[in-house]
């Protein structure tokens, strides 16, 4: 795995592109390239109206990350270099505008709080319920 890029933002956000393909039969390839970039968490922008939204923020800890895969495969060697260049030109053509955005890390940060408290609150109900059918 190596870096192929970064980008530091505007709004503060981070990315890396790492390299992450596979040779995985003569000179064909599979192209991976992963951009990574980490959110820390800001408790003042939680709304803790929920009763599980203080467990919810521990579960999400210091930063919440960004990640997104891009895949082609069946690259020939030869083609590798051009493929990589024109993956992260598309990313920075298509995604860039959108994660420079001022109000990103806080929508992200958001999305992912609001991921994480209905995953506990299905957990809840499941043990809720589990108790419930074991009382009977």
């Amino acid at each position: 795995m190596r870096v192929l890029k970064r980008w530091t933002l505007k709004n503060g956000l981070e990315l890396e592109a790492l390299d992450l393909s596979e040779n995985y039969w003569a000179d064909f390839w599979n192209l991976r390239i992963q951009i990574v970039g980490r959110v820390k968490v800001d408790p003042s922008l939680i709304p803790f109206e929920d009763p599980l939204a203080e467990e919810a923020l521990k579960a999400l800890g210091d930063e919440v990350t960004y990640l997104r895969e891009i895949t082609k495969v069946g690259v020939r060697e030869e083609e590798l270099q051009q493929q990589r260049r024109k993956v992260l030109l598309t990313f920075e053509q298509n995604a860039l505008p959108y994660l420079q955005h001022p109000d990103f890390p806080r929508r992200f940060l958001l999305r992912r709080f609001e991921e994480t408290l209905k995953k506990m609150k299905i957990e809840k109900m499941r043990r809720d319920q589990g108790e419930e059918a074991d009382e009977v």
